[in-house]
């Protein structure tokens, strides 16, 4: 649930960003606003959750996803987290359409296949809720960054065609 709350609170404050800076009459400054919070909050600050989650506390995560505890497999989750934050978080330092596509495509590839290993073992059973509701933000965060990139990359085309 507190992964789907990071991905409404990148959403708000997109909409409260490009509302400040008058940037709804302007797309391609409007669809990188939106895909910087998504990177930055969505995926950075979830990824220092993942972090803390599965490196510090693997015991009390394992039981809430419903899973035995593997402290070291979840450290090396939580490293993964740790590195998707770092690189995440970096986004508004660096200001690169290209940077931000190699910065989504692996968690997000990450995310859609622990949704689908998730959605396995719920439907074997496991209905602990870490388990079930992480589905909804493992496939909405990738969903949402695809359509903000492919947003980005095409206005950045259109204008590069119009020159």
């Amino acid at each position: 649930m507190i992964f789907l709350m990071f991905w409404a609170l990148a959403v708000a404050a997109a909409v409260i960003h490009v509302t400040a800076a008058e940037l709804w009459r302007r797309p391609s400054e409007r669809a990188t606003a939106f895909l910087l919070y998504q990177l930055t909050v969505g995926l950075g600050v979830a990824g220092l959750i993942v972090f803390v989650g599965h490196a510090l506390r693997p015991a009390e995560t394992a039981a809430r996803i419903g899973w035995p505890t593997s402290p070291n497999f979840q450290y090396e989750l939580g490293a993964v987290g740790l590195g998707m934050a770092i690189a995440s978080l970096l986004s508004t330092l660096i200001r690169n359409r290209h940077y931000w596509l190699g910065v989504a495509l692996s968690p997000s590839i990450f995310m859609i296949l622990a949704a689908s290993n998730h959605l396995r073992d719920a439907l074997a059973g496991n209905l602990a809720s870490y388990n079930v509701v992480t589905v909804v933000p493992d496939l909405l965060i990738p969903a949402t960054l695809a359509w903000f990139l492919y947003r980005v990359f095409t206005l950045a085309l259109a204008r590069g065609a119009s020159r």
